[in-house]
């Protein structure tokens, strides 16, 4: 099943990273190579593969000039980011990762989006087990700092990354996003009407920037920008409502 109709002759393509897809390319990299035995390369490597598979398949990277969006998403302050096969610090060395002084600033970016990830699952995974309505103090806290800090690391990212169409920060905003859904759906009772429209109001910003993240990167057909682009018109509903 594809989700737009493919041409006679048009190559198909397989996304080999999954949960998180959103990782840069360093990490990706790894991955590939890890797993799968194939090496994405670095700058010059990786900047030709592009080229090469918009010249076969002729559709891939078309009319949005996709190719090129996807190789900007990688730029961190405006450089293309060193990296390895085997992995790297930020001196391009081969590194254990002990030190998080050695560690490149997109590692350190998602380092962080592990940890809050899995806080937004426990978190979920909370509310699944109290009774519909009866939330308590300590878990809406917990879910009201989630949030905020999610703020925070969107805007440290920002700043660290140089790059307002990085790939990490589509992730980081998808998490923005999960966090007040969580909010929004399991403290409702608890929220008071001001409440509720800051939560939206902020959730507003963060569901916009991510739709034109996916859609220089992924293009307008994918499934994910249709989930970016629903949860919008649902907070505009929810905003208009109050």
């Amino acid at each position: 099943r594809t989700s737009r109709r493919v041409r006679k002759g048009e190559a198909l393509s397989l996304h080999y990273v999954e949960n998180p897809r959103e990782v840069s390319h360093a990490t990706r990299r790894k991955i590939l190579f890890d797993q799968h035995r194939f090496d994405i390369g670095d700058e010059v490597s990786y900047k030709s593969f592009l080229d090469a598979t918009m010249t076969k398949t002729g559709h891939l990277f078309n009319d949005n000039e996709r190719g090129s969006h996807i190789f900007e998403s990688e730029l961190v302050g405006g450089g293309f980011p060193v990296s390895s096969r085997e992995g790297n610090n930020n001196n391009g060395k081969v590194g254990n990762g002990e030190n998080d002084d050695d560690l490149p600033k997109t590692q350190h970016i998602e380092k962080s989006l592990d940890d809050l990830e899995d806080m937004t699952k426990e978190l979920q995974s909370i509310f699944k087990l109290q009774p519909a309505g009866n939330t308590d103090d300590g878990s809406f806290d917990r879910a009201a700092a989630l949030e905020l800090t999610v703020c925070e690391l969107i805007s440290a990212s920002q700043s660290a990354l140089g790059n307002d169409h990085h790939i990490l920060l589509s992730r980081c905003r998808r998490l923005h996003l999960d966090s007040i859904e969580v909010l929004l759906s399991q403290c409702a009772l608890i929220l008071t009407e001001k409440q509720s429209i800051e939560l939206m109001a902020r959730f507003l910003p963060s569901a916009q920037h991510l739709l034109e993240l996916q859609r220089r990167r992924l293009g307008r057909d994918h499934p994910d920008v249709a989930r970016t682009c629903n949860d919008f018109s649902m907070g505009i509903q929810a905003l208009l409502a109050h």
